[in-house]
């Protein structure tokens, strides 16, 4: 307001001037012309210009409030908070709203569950879900960039003007290249292993922290029906999870807490017989097998759109074996075939649902 009465009084002062020279011009005229006729033209003078003042105010009065709202837009900063990630720190939206995902599950599942929908997303070439764990549905409208593993066009990613990059270190190497496109958080999976520690971090980078406790309070609830549900099976019944990826002689077993399904399965109180594992990822033959038996054996594979029943007989050649029909949980009939990639909530409740399914026996 004041900067818009100085601009006013400026432009009245000029304008006085103005009609003071016009003035003084015409007084010369005057004495120097005929006295009738100077007199004659002269008397409209003050007429023309009060006129010329009144429009030379009404533009002042126009153009400043456009001048004054500019200046006053540039001068408004967007308000942001500085955060720590895999990388460092930097500066971002205090709430981000045009965010990018280039993950499809660890970081992605906390993403969407927390209400925020992805500017834009990158999916799993080949996978059996193109976001795994996720829904398509909840993503079908959002503009797909690339696919996991290498990093997607930077013109797509400039055209879409997010205000923060969300992606795992395994792009590190194209931190700057995305970083001066917009703020970039990077997050490294193999120490922020835990979904629930994932999910209150990301939900802080965009400054959705109460509903983060929110889902993590419903997440509580339901494994603790869970567990009400289970009953005496706490007690005495064990579940063992190994994973096939592309041999027929080997198999994978990770360590209890380092994937999000062994810490659903610790937290319903079932017994893991991966739980005190050691080590994070353990390859080992198909002919120690019978070590990781179990009451319920699940079995993840990375078929890749197929299904296990249906899969290359050569891949799973060890179910002809002596050793596989060995297995008690095969003699008794549970073995189930599982796609538990979990990135945060919305994958730790497909798994609560199969516990259920599988263990409870309900539909």
């Amino acid at each position: 307001m004041p900067l818009l009465l100085v601009v006013k009084a400026v432009c009245v002062l000029t304008f006085a001037k103005f009609v003071w020279v016009v003035k003084t011009v015409f007084s010369w005229l005057r004495i120097l012309w005929q006295p009738r006729q100077i007199s004659s033209n002269y008397k409209f003078l003050p007429f023309f210009l009060t006129i010329v003042l009144v429009l030379a105010i009404a533009a002042c009065n126009h153009n400043t409030p456009m001048r004054t709202h500019k200046s006053t837009l540039a001068r408004t900063p967007i308000e942001t908070k500085t955060v720590s990630h895999a990388l460092g720190k930097v500066e971002i939206p205090l709430q981000p709203q045009r965010v990018i995902v280039l993950e499809e599950n660890i970081i992605l599942d906390s993403v969407v569950a927390l209400g925020i929908k992805p500017v834009g997303v990158v999916y799993c070439r080949g996978c059996e879900e193109k976001f795994r764990g996720i829904p398509s549905e909840l993503l079908a409208d959002v503009p797909v960039l690339g696919s996991i593993g290498s990093l997607p066009s930077l013109e797509k990613i400039l055209a879409l003007k997010p205000d923060l990059i969300l992606a795992l270190t395994n792009l590190k190497n194209s931190y700057k290249l995305l970083s001066s496109i917009a703020p970039t958080v990077m997050i490294d999976f193999p120490t922020m292993y835990d979904f629930k520690e994932r999910l209150r971090y990301i939900a802080q980078v965009l400054g959705k922290s109460d509903r983060a406790e929110e889902l993590l309070t419903q997440y509580q609830n339901r494994i603790e029906k869970l567990r009400q549900q289970l009953g005496k099976q706490l007690e005495t019944k064990t579940i063992s999870v190994i994973y096939l990826a592309g041999s027929a002689d080997i198999f994978y077993s990770y360590r209890g807490d380092f994937l999000p399904y062994g810490q659903i399965i610790k937290d319903a109180g079932l017994r893991l017989i991966q739980q005190n594992q050691k080590q994070r990822e353990l390859t080992l033959s198909i002919e120690v097998l019978p070590e990781y038996d179990a009451d319920f054996l699940f079995i993840m594979t990375d078929l890749l759109k197929r299904n296990f029943k249906e899969a290359n007989p050569e891949y799973l050649s060890f179910l002809k074996k002596p050793i596989w029909s060995k297995l008690k949980a095969v003699q008794n009939k549970q073995v189930y075939n599982v796609n538990w990639n979990v990135g945060g909530t919305i994958g730790a409740n497909k798994i609560i649902d199969q516990l259920l399914k599988y263990l409870v026996k309900t539909s």
